[in-house]
């Protein structure tokens, strides 16, 4: 009789962990879905983040561009007669850097405007203050893109005439 005890105890323990092994796997299961997701989640963010940083380095160099093209406009390498030639401060002007001609890859969907202003005359010296802003997306923006990211950078730069 005491085999038949100790039999109907053992299988009695083996009935209350029977559905242990599945409640341990039904949590690994959760617990790795939970880990996969935010694994997932941070790996988009990073690449969002990437594309802006590389986005808003294109609209500097669209500033940048626009930047030299005006003071190109303001401070020409002629001289005549042995007196440099006097650039014209425009007070805006706009570069479409894709359709200017110069096909750089780069400055795709880019724009760059600028500004001159001759704020002061000393002596027959101009001062004058030039600001850029380049803008950059990352297409072409239409009424329904809700994807494109677009970002813009100003630059300032002071000069004076010789």
């Amino acid at each position: 009789m005491r085999l038949s005890n100790s039999y109907n105890s053992n299988e009695i323990t083996q009935a209350k962990q029977q559905g242990s092994a599945l409640m341990l796997a039904l949590f690994i299961i959760i617990v790795l879905t939970l880990l996969g997701s935010a694994l997932v989640r941070i790996l988009s963010t990073s690449s969002e983040s990437i594309a802006q940083e590389v986005i808003g380095t294109r609209a500097l160099m669209a500033a940048n561009s626009g930047m030299q093209a005006e003071l190109q406009r303001l401070f020409p390498l002629s001289v005549v007669a042995g007196v440099p030639v006097v650039g014209v401060c425009n007070p805006t002007n706009s570069y479409d850097l894709q359709d200017s001609g110069s096909d750089i890859e780069g400055l795709y969907h880019c724009d760059a405007s600028t500004t001159c202003d001759l704020y002061h005359t000393h002596d027959l010296i101009n001062y004058y203050r030039l600001t850029s802003t380049g803008e950059c997306g990352s297409g072409a923006i239409t009424a329904d893109s809700n994807a494109v990211v677009k970002s813009s950078r100003t630059i300032q730069v002071e000069a004076r005439s010789l």
